[in-house]
């Protein structure tokens, strides 16, 4: 509710300096000296302080009690574990896990053009999500005793995603909608692993 408040006091109390500036031949420094940002585009500071400064700015006010980039507000886990303990299948044990998550915002469409045209802020009340996400896993094991019974061993298989051929996943969006972050998935995973207890 009160984001920044030294910074803007800053800025607020500057803009009448920046604004006015002239240099020796009595233009604008506001609006004509052209400087290059890190994208290498050339803009002015007037621009500079528009998108760069202030619209970041104007959105994290708007944005208060909106949608946190990649944050997922619900999330719900389940597993289960079962070992025979005796019978046929004696040692042998089974499992799963499901995984659910709710959507996530990736990011916010562009407001609408300024009187000029150029869209400069970002319209908090237009998230765009990813939608929401559910994970199974399996895995089996089988336990087992060595040299008479002194050694307990256990081989298990456990197999991470097991519905996941891989993909690209969208974690963010330029204000035009479209995609310019997006996360690596890797596709089902199998191990194996074995532990030995003395």
């Amino acid at each position: 509710s009160n984001i920044a408040p030294d910074e803007v006091n800053y800025w607020t109390a500057r803009l009448p300096v920046w604004s006015t500036l002239k240099d020796d031949n009595g233009q604008l420094w506001w609006t004509s000296v052209a400087t290059t940002n890190l994208s290498g585009s050339v803009n002015n500071a007037k621009d500079y302080y528009l998108t760069q400064l202030l619209a970041p700015y104007q959105l994290a006010v708007a944005n208060q009690g909106k949608p946190r980039s990649q944050v997922r507000e619900w999330r719900s886990n389940a597993l289960t574990n079962y070992t025979f303990s005796e019978g046929k299948l004696k040692g042998l044990g089974l499992g799963g896990a499901v995984r659910w998550q709710d959507k996530a915002a990736i990011g916010f469409l562009g407001a609408a053009p300024e009187s000029d045209g150029v869209v400069r802020s970002l319209d908090a009340n237009k998230p765009v999500y990813d939608r929401a996400r559910f994970a199974v896993d399996l895995s089996t094991s089988f336990g087992f005793r060595l040299f008479k019974d002194r050694v307990r061993a256990k081989v298990q298989l456990n197999v991470r995603d097991v519905l996941e051929n891989g993909r690209l996943q969208k974690v963010a969006i330029n204000p035009d909608g479209s995609t310019y972050a997006y996360r690596i998935i890797d596709p089902r995973q199998f191990i194996l692993s074995t532990s030995f207890d003395l």
